[in-house]
C-alpha cells in the first residue's frame, strides 16, 4: 500500500459512463458522492445509477458537516470530482488522503477539521491552486504526527494554512514556507515544533499563532556526580532569546527545577547541576509563548 508520504500518482479512473458505487471505495462516501451529484445536475441519482463524466464534472463543492448521517473512512475515487474547487469535511474518521485528491487542480479550499488524519503528505504541494487549507484538530487528539513537507512552499496562492491544535506536529517549520508571499493567516500552535527561523522570513503582513509548542520531556539517562552535563537547546528557546527574532520574548526562557541549572551566554545551551546525587527534572520555559520542555536525568556517585 503506499504510504501517506508517497508521491501523488496519476489518477486512473474507472472507465466511465460507471455506477456511483464502482468510483469509491467506501459505500458511505459513495452515497453522500450521489447526493452532491443530484444537487450539481439536477437529476436525483442513487449509488446503482450509471453517470458520465460529464455529470461528476459539474460538482464543484464537497461539503460533509458535523452531524451528516453516515461515517466515512476513505476519500479514495475523490479526483473522479475532477472539477472540485471546495472541499469541508468534519468530524470524520478520514485516516488519510488518498494520492488521487491530489490530483484536484482546481482545487482552492480544502478544510478537514475534527477527522482523523495521521499525516500532511508530500504530495501536498501538488494542489496549487488552494487558497485555504485547514488541517487542524485531528482527533483523536495526537493522532496527527510528523512534520511539514517542503512541498508546502509550492502552494503560493495560500492565504489561510491552519494545522493548529494537533498536538503531535513537530520538528523545523519548512525553509519553504518563505515562499508563501500571499499568507494571511498561519495558524500552527498546540504543536511541538522545536524550530521556527523561517516565520523571520515570512512576510510582515502574515498575522501568526505560534503560541504553546510542547516539545515533550527527554530522558537523558545517568551522569556521574559533578560530570559535566550540558544540552543543546532546541532553535526555538535561542529564538526567544534573540532581539529581533519574531519569537523573542523579553522576559527570556524560565527554568524551573533543579536549583544551578543555568543558560550558556551563547544563549545555544542549557547546564544542568550533577553535583548532588538523585533523580532531577528539568523544565525550560519560554513565560509568554506557553512553550516547554522538560529533561529528566539521574546523578549517581
Amino acid at each position: 500500500m503506499t504510504s501517506d508520504t508517497a508521491i501523488a500518482k496519476a489518477f486512473s479512473p474507472v472507465i466511465i459512463p460507471a455506477k456511483i458505487r464502482t468510483l469509491f471505495d467506501d459505500l458511505s462516501f459513495a452515497h453522500i458522492a450521489a447526493a452532491h451529484i443530484s444537487e450539481a445536475t439536477g437529476i436525483p441519482v442513487t449509488i446503482d445509477d450509471v453517470v458520465t463524466q460529464d455529470m461528476l464534472d459539474k460538482v464543484t463543492v464537497l461539503s460533509v458537516l458535523s452531524g451528516a448521517p453516515g461515517k466515512f473512512t476513505s476519500l479514495r475515487g475523490i479526483g473522479h470530482l475532477r472539477n472540485l474547487q471546495n472541499v469541508m469535511i468534519e468530524n470524520q474518521p478520514v485516516t488519510r488522503l488518498p494520492e488521487d485528491f491530489g490530483t484536484l487542480a482546481k482545487l482552492t479550499s480544502a478544510h478537514f477539521i475534527n477527522s482523523a488524519l495521521k499525516s500532511i503528505p508530500d504530495w501536498i504541494g501538488n494542489l496549487t491552486s488552494l487558497t485555504q487549507l485547514n488541517l487542524s484538530s485531528q482527533r483523536p487528539l495526537g493522532i496527527m504526527r510528523g512534520s511539514i513537507p517542503e512541498s508546502i512552499g509550492n502552494l503560493t496562492r495560500l492565504e489561510r494554512f491552519d494545522v493548529g491544535n494537533n498536538n503531535n506536529l513537530c520538528g523545523k517549520l519548512p525553509d519553504s514556507m518563505a515562499r508563501l508571499t500571499a499568507l494571511k493567516n498561519l495558524l500552527i500552535q498546540s504543536n511541538g515544533f522545536e524550530d521556527m527561523t523561517v516565520l523571520n522570513a515570512m512576510p510582515s503582513t502574515t498575522n501568526i499563532n505560534f503560541h504553546n509548542q510542547a516539545l515533550g520531556i527527554f530522558d537523558l539517562g545517568k551522569v556521574r556526580q559533578n560530570n559535566s552535563l550540558t544540552i543543546r537547546l532546541p532553535e526555538i528557546f535561542v529564538q526567544a532569546q534573540t532581539p529581533d527574532d519574531k519569537l523573542y520574548e523579553p522576559s527570556g526562557v524560565q527554568i524551573v527545577g533543579a536549583p544551578g541549572t543555568h543558560l550558556d551566554p551563547n544563549r545555544h545551551d542549557v547546564h544542568l547541576p550533577t553535583g548532588t546525587t538523585g533523580t532531577f527534572e528539568v523544565m525550560l520555559a519560554i513565560h509568554g509563548r506557553l512553550t516547554n520542555v522538560n529533561y529528566r536525568y539521574a546523578v549517581i556517585e
